[in-house]
């Protein structure tokens, strides 16, 4: 027999959390007020709980959007550096992934890409593979997208032309904050942007918050950029170390977080190698010697683990790309397997600093789970999840409430660069965020009273508290 959320529970515990809130945006302000009404007419457990995670705005914790900007320009003066302006943009990052895996050869995608390649053919390719795969999470994302900003069910021979066109013509200025807040509901993105090696101002600092690379400062260090920032040769290693301080001074106070994928290229087990080890073999690779592979890790574990202690001096969370590889046919699943326990010793070498595991480890999110339970300054975020798998994202959900601290979770980043594709992620997201919070109810494994609170904190108030996006101007 269905236990429902009574209006009496549900409402006393949204307010106790409403007062602690910074409304952001209309949808937010209106929140309380509109699960009042809808109480009144719904006893529903699911639908509740489902209207609540609606009304509840995202804080997004991770994105690779370009600035809008580009976008714009790109429609307007044909800027070909970005996919051509129809259906076929919103097959690219992940959506291409299962297309490949299911058949679609490089040669085939670059064609959907294309701006030289009618709608008609670029179906006829598409076509085929997506009906392979529709099933995934990342064709359900697209589906959702279609529903959500364009009134369509899906993609078909009957609708891509519509679509194409509905593509081109809402880039227009002021779309981001229009599918972000106004229709996926996020109040705010912290953006990871690729096409720059550090950290990219943005045009739009209400909207978007800014990570900082950390990738050629150390894993491997890029002498050419540390070279611009200290403005004269990098050489030894102290000169390396204090154009890593000056770019932390340039950028440290601009930052939401600083970031690292370097997952994909070697392992997360650093060396913390001292000064007297790692100086020499600097030396040498400044000067283009060859050095053996352990050489190569005392450089970078020395001047990793630089970063990790600026991190903790300007209060930067470090965000670390840890499990599934985007792409496909190039994954050593052997050294995903390791990401969550060569974390270990850098979480015990840098208690001050904390560390937001990105996309739950998957396929290991277990570890993920048992890191954040045990380590104090491990948190665990759930960008990109939600789509790899969304039923593994449910359990994973679960199972991370009832082991680990609420306080240490994020559970949405789009991890995008198309901005539409992430509004179509939301949904997927809010829809198991509501499966495991009433799976958790039904199963008497929480309270009832405890879901508002707990649904503010997840979606919303922990990136607040934990990034302090306040201070970002």
């Amino acid at each position: 027999m269905e236990s429902p959320l009574t209006r009496r529970t549900f409402l006393s515990a949204t307010g106790a959390v409403a007062g602690a809130r910074i409304v952001t945006s209309s949808a937010a302000a209106s929140t309380d007020e509109k699960t009042m009404n809808h109480l009144h007419t719904n006893s529903s457990l699911e639908e509740a709980v489902k209207h609540l995670v609606a009304e509840t705005p995202f804080v997004d914790t991770h994105e690779h959007f370009c600035e809008e900007s580009r976008r714009v320009r790109s429609v307007l003066e044909g800027d070909r550096s970005l996919p051509a302006p129809d259906f076929g943009m919103l097959l690219s990052h992940y959506t291409v992934n299962d297309l490949n895996v299911a058949g679609m050869t490089a040669e085939e995608f670059d064609q959907t890409q294309s701006w030289d390649v009618s709608l008609a053919r670029k179906w006829e390719l598409t076509a085929p593979y997506y009906a392979r795969c529709r099933h995934t999470g990342y064709q359900l994302c697209l589906r959702e997208t279609l529903r959500l900003l364009f009134d369509e069910p899906d993609l078909s021979a009957d609708n891509y032309e519509r679509i194409s066109k509905y593509v081109a013509e809402h880039a227009t200025p002021g779309f981001y904050a229009r599918i972000l807040r106004e229709k996926a509901n996020i109040e705010y993105a912290h953006i990871n942007c690729l096409e720059n090696s550090l950290f990219r101002e943005t045009a739009s600092p209400d909207l978007f918050g800014v990570d900082l690379s950390i990738n050629g400062l150390c894993v491997p260090p890029n002498l050419e950029l540390l070279s611009g920032l200290l403005g004269s040769n990098v050489i030894l290693l102290e000169d390396a170390v204090a154009a890593i301080d000056v770019c932390f001074e340039k950028y440290g106070a601009k930052a939401v977080a600083i970031k690292s994928q370097c997952a994909y290229w070697r392992s997360l087990n650093f060396v913390n190698a001292p000064i007297k080890q790692a100086a020499p073999v600097f030396k040498r690779f400044a000067r283009g010697d060859s050095l053996m592979p352990e050489e190569h890790e005392i450089v970078q574990g020395h001047l990793f683990h630089h970063c990790m202690r600026k991190a903790a001096e300007y209060g930067l969370v470090v965000k670390l790309h840890t499990g599934y590889y985007a792409g496909h046919g190039g994954m050593p699943l052997s050294r995903v397997r390791d990401n969550v326990s060569d974390l270990c010793p850098v979480l015990q070498a840098h208690p001050d600093t904390n560390f937001s595991l990105f996309h739950i480890a998957y396929p290991y999110q277990d570890e993920a789970i048992a890191l954040a339970k045990h380590y104090k300054n491990a948190y665990v975020d759930m960008c990109w999840a939600w789509i790899i798998n969304p039923a593994a994202s449910v359990r994973f959900l679960k199972e991370y409430i009832m082991a680990a601290p609420a306080c240490k979770l994020f559970t949405f980043g789009g991890d995008y660069m198309p901005v539409e594709l992430s509004a179509g992620h939301a949904v997927v997201a809010r829809r198991g965020i509501t499966q495991a919070i009433v799976a958790l109810i039904r199963e008497g494994w929480m309270e009832e009273d405890d879901a508002p609170a707990l649904i503010e904190r997840i979606m919303r108030g922990n990136a607040r508290e934990t990034f302090d996006s306040k201070k970002k101007t």
